[in-house]
């Protein structure tokens, strides 16, 4: 059987449903479809633009042919604080009662104005002396109801509710496996999650997404948006095409990304002693443009490689049917993914 739960993604251009099998050790996908967010989408708190928003969820979770009404839903990650802390080693008992006062020094937002979740990352080894690692994820609390409005507006029931980041890092960064930089190239912004041992580390969200460079290629060469997009998908970032036009058009927008990869590795260095990234992982839709693994490659000097989330799942349904868009999906296939 399928699991009652699926993964619902609300994003600012696509909304996502993934929905997956789980027998023993063996992942099955078992629905998956998507649709664009109405204009305006979860940005807005307009009662009439909201009801656009929940008839699409409704419309995607019909297509898709998800069996159950129960979802986890992510948080776009612009819209919520996370911060990795160091505090003396506690008890769990000790740390509850201190972790308001520490996260008081940290998060930007009145604490009573936001829902405060906080995770330990790491202890010292027993016997030994130095500070612990908590993270601190503050979502401000009428972003938290308007998700969950949107949910039940669409005829759905909420399970769980959790930062993208959180999703991206379960798809993509199993427990083992060595700590990298997940970039998810979305059509709205970018997002940069530092993972280790499929903890979260360190985010960023950055407002460069595919949109951006659409809309430059559409201004360079005096193209409709339609145009523009066959461009950046055909041509990329590869210099022997089109006389290296497109992709003279596309870098400087791109560095912007770059630079805050290597103010993330810069942070890592500094603030998480011991800790080495030496990949990263590409996802999203913009992770599909010619040229940029190669790119990143040159200018981080770290292995890039593109993330597909659905690589462990047994070859077979759907997996067979939409081949290679595991990437698009991976922070609804990591909410499907939640345990």
């Amino acid at each position: 059987m399928a699991n009652d739960i699926f993964g619902l993604d609300i994003g600012r251009s696509f909304i996502k449903v993934v929905e997956v099998k789980i027998s023993g050790k063996k992942k099955f996908l078992t629905a998956a479809a998507n649709a664009p967010t109405p204009a305006g989408g979860i940005q807005t708190d307009a009662p009439l633009e909201m009801k656009k928003v929940s008839d699409a969820i409704k419309a995607v979770v019909k297509a898709s042919g998800v069996k159950g009404n129960k979802c986890n839903v992510s948080i776009v990650e612009s819209q919520v604080v996370t911060r990795l802390i160091q505090m003396p080693n506690l008890t769990d008992k000790e740390l509850s009662s201190a972790i308001n006062w520490e996260a008081d020094q940290y998060i930007p937002l009145p604490l009573k104005d936001v829902n405060l979740q906080y995770k330990v990352v790491s202890k010292p080894i027993q016997g030994k002396s130095g500070k612990m690692d908590v993270l601190l994820v503050a979502a401000p609390k009428r972003v938290v109801e308007k998700y969950v409005k949107l949910v039940h507006d669409s005829d759905l029931q909420l399970s769980a509710i959790e930062t993208e980041s959180s999703s991206l890092a379960r798809a993509l960064a199993a427990p083992g496996d060595l700590p990298a930089v997940i970039v998810s190239l979305g059509a709205a912004s970018c997002e940069l999650v530092l993972v280790k041992e499929g903890n979260v580390l360190f985010t960023r969200s950055v407002s460069t997404g595919g949109y951006t460079l659409t809309r430059a290629v559409m201004a360079e060469f005096n193209m409709s948006q339609v145009q523009a997009e066959q461009y950046k998908h055909t041509y990329g970032l590869l210099a022997n095409q089109l006389g290296g036009k497109v992709v003279n058009v596309l870098k400087p927008l791109l560095e912007v990304v770059v630079l805050e990869i290597l103010k993330a590795l810069e942070y890592s260095r500094s603030h998480l002693q011991g800790t080495v990234f030496s990949r990263i992982i590409i996802c999203g839709g913009g992770a599909y443009l010619p040229g940029l693994s190669e790119y990143l490659t040159t200018r981080t000097s770290l292995e890039v490689s593109l993330g597909d989330p659905w690589g462990a799942f047994e070859k077979e349904g759907l997996v067979l049917k939409i081949p290679g868009q595991g990437s698009f999906y991976a922070a609804a296939t990591g909410l499907a993914l939640r345990s």
